[in-house]
């Protein structure tokens, strides 16, 4: 399990994007992606075009196809997926299932009550894809370090 660095201000400017895109009722996401040369460095926050409600979000095709051939262009990666549930933070069947890169060492992360609370990884649920491409439950605090 590797330390991913998380600029401080990515994850400030993260939980204001999931509140203005959910405004407290509707889930959000967005991908936190690295340079395929420094991977373990989180750079930049996109956020896709999606349909969400309280329950859910779908991301447009079209779009994510478009995503990863700038993430191509520009020697990207997505590191983390980032998305926001209503009440308590847990990587739910759907989130298992529909993953945007299913891969081992992908991460996702699930921060709850639509990221209402402080921009911080306190009560987030991260899990990483293993070998197996099982999800398994990492402690977000150990993995994600904020600098």
């Amino acid at each position: 399990m590797n330390r991913v660095r998380l600029p401080r201000r990515l994850l400030q400017d993260s939980f204001d994007q999931l509140r203005a895109c959910g405004a407290g009722h509707a889930e959000c996401v967005l991908y936190w992606c690295a340079a395929r040369t420094e991977p373990d460095l989180l750079t930049r926050l996109v956020h896709p075009v999606h349909q969400a409600g309280p329950r859910g979000y779908d991301v447009d095709s079209t779009w994510i196809t478009r995503f990863f051939l700038d993430l191509r262009r520009t020697g990207q990666t997505v590191r983390v997926q980032v998305h926001t549930h209503p009440r308590h933070a847990g990587h739910s069947e759907t989130d298992d299932q529909f993953a945007l890169a299913p891969a081992p060492g992908f991460l996702s992360l699930v921060i709850p009550d639509f990221a209402a609370g402080p921009a911080s990884l306190g009560d987030t649920v991260l899990v990483e894809m293993d070998r197996n491409c099982d999800w398994v439950p990492r402690p977000a605090e150990e993995v994600l370090n904020v600098v």
